[in-house]
């Protein structure tokens, strides 16, 4: 351009009222080229939106049809490598969460990424993060549900209808779960190492705590976060040692956020009244019988997801921020990977509870 605009500057042939009017229009229309071909908005606008999935499940199909006009839109199959070809402007899908091993990431990082499952992969979000780039989940669609689930324990577990309530984590799934359990009478405390918003804390009818207070406060704990570096696991032995005797703890998060060998070892000689989860590990799978059958121990492996109606809402969410994205606007759910400090509560520091290591 440089080069161009020397040229035409130089032709000495032209009188200086049509030599300034040529360089004043060029000047304008490279502004212009700018601003069309340059401007991020108009990039996220022409941006490819890709499918990762390997399986053809409800939701893969509710996200197939909402984006079947979508002239951006492609489904692929990273099993075979050879088909996908990411860019950094791509806008990703990803429809299961070993999906991100595939050699395709191992080059290329794109713009954003979206997850239909409620579990993410953990190490390849913190290189996303790393590098800047939005991370959405699916938690504002399910967190009713989520919530649902969480007092469908309650019954088996025999938690009283009275009782203390503790939170783990305050995000999306965190607050529909306070807000079903205070509106049933609960009494309910929450611990988060984010500040919650201005008034939340006052509209949810709870009260912030730190974790350590929050676990030996507790008749029943809830664990509603991402997994991280300090918080794989966030509840082990030593947090299991806080809680109340006779209380029982419900993990909808990630198996990884509390070590389940602690736990039936707690379960077998009572620290433990019970124990519930939809994210079994190979040790909870594989645990005595007798735990189950006591209704200590409570399984599911029913996907929310698979509930009638998620998949339509999953896609409409999906697509949603889809479009914010791509104008530049709000996006909804964006996984944030806040930890838990290692060292664990100060103010035990001095009695008989260690801090965490």
């Amino acid at each position: 351009m440089a080069a161009f605009l020397t040229c035409v500057s130089g032709y000495e042939s032209y009188d200086v009222e049509l030599l300034l009017w040529r360089e004043f229009s060029l000047e304008i229309f490279l502004y212009d080229v700018n601003q069309v071909f340059y401007e991020p908005n108009f990039v996220k606008q022409m941006s490819n939106v890709l499918l990762l999935a390997t399986e053809t499940n409800p939701v893969v199909k509710a996200v197939e049809s909402v984006f079947e006009s979508d002239p951006l839109f492609q489904r692929l199959n990273p099993e075979h490598c050879d088909q996908v070809k990411i860019s950094d402007s791509d806008i990703l899908i990803i429809g299961e969460h070993f999906i991100v091993e595939s050699p395709i990431f191992n080059q290329i990082r794109p713009a954003f990424v979206h997850f239909l499952n409620c579990r993410i992969s953990i190490a390849f979000t913190f290189e996303l993060v790393d590098a800047q780039i939005p991370i959405a989940g699916i938690s504002p669609v399910l967190s009713q549900r989520v919530a649902n689930r969480v007092l469908g324990f309650a019954g088996p577990l025999q938690v009283k209808p009275d009782a203390e309530w503790g939170i783990v984590g305050i995000g999306d799934v965190g607050c529909e779960v306070s807000r079903n359990l205070t509106s049933s009478g609960a009494t309910v405390g929450v611990a988060d190492i984010r500040t919650p918003r201005a008034r939340m804390l006052t509209e949810l009818n709870v009260r912030r705590q730190s974790l350590d207070l929050l676990l030996s406060g507790s008749d029943a704990v809830s664990i509603h976060i991402y997994p991280g570096p300090t918080a794989c696991p966030l509840i082990s032995e030593r947090e299991i040692n806080l809680m109340r005797p006779g209380a029982v703890l419900v993990n909808t998060s990630d198996p990884s956020v509390v070590n389940d060998n602690d736990v039936l070892k707690a379960l077998s000689n009572g620290l433990l009244a019970g124990y519930a989860t939809d994210c079994p590990s190979d040790e909870i799978n594989g645990a005595d019988g007798s735990l189950i059958s006591s209704g200590r121990l409570l399984v599911t492996t029913n996907p929310l997801t698979n509930q009638i109606g998620a998949a339509q809402q999953i896609a409409k969410h999906v697509y949603s921020n889809v479009q914010s994205f791509r104008a530049g606007t709000e996006i909804t759910g964006l996984v944030e990977l806040i930890d838990f400090p290692s060292v664990g509560d100060p103010s035990f520091w001095s009695s008989r509870m260690s801090p965490r290591q």
